[in-house]
């Protein structure tokens, strides 16, 4: 049965949660936030979505497999790592530079792919146990 209240409750609050983790993500790397707190977050917010409209309308809000977000969160976190030495520095050594005003850096990169990382872990978890479960809104 649908339920028109909740289904609009849970579209906005997807939202909020998404917005809630990128500032949590942005907010900082030395204090409470970054990477993987946000990236919980955000999947909580895609479990919610998921438990009232079912697992394939996840998979169609992600527009991706979540397999390549967590292949893309990989990725990102191995840049971070390797960037340094590119410039004859240890791995993982934290570099940052001036972007129009704004000061970013490798520690910045690091928790956007940990972030990556598990949002797509955790969304790829509660699919494939709503599909085995047959779950269905």
């Amino acid at each position: 049965m649908r339920n028109l209240v909740l289904e609009k409750i849970v579209s906005l609050f997807l939202y909020l949660m998404v917005g809630f983790a990128l500032f949590l993500l942005f907010r900082g790397h030395n204090r409470p936030g970054g990477g993987f707190i946000a990236g919980i977050i955000a999947s909580a917010g895609f479990l919610l979505y998921g438990i009232v409209f079912g697992s394939e309308k996840v998979l169609q809000k992600l527009h991706t497999n979540p397999r390549y977000i967590i292949g893309s969160g990989l990725l990102i976190s191995f840049m971070a790592a390797i960037l340094p030495m590119m410039f004859g520095k240890p791995p993982l050594t934290g570099m940052w530079t001036n972007l129009f005003g704004l000061y970013l850096g490798t520690p910045l990169l690091f928790d956007i792919g940990v972030f990556v990382l598990v949002l797509g872990i955790i969304v790829s978890i509660f699919t494939n146990i709503m599909d085995v479960l047959k779950w269905n809104s």
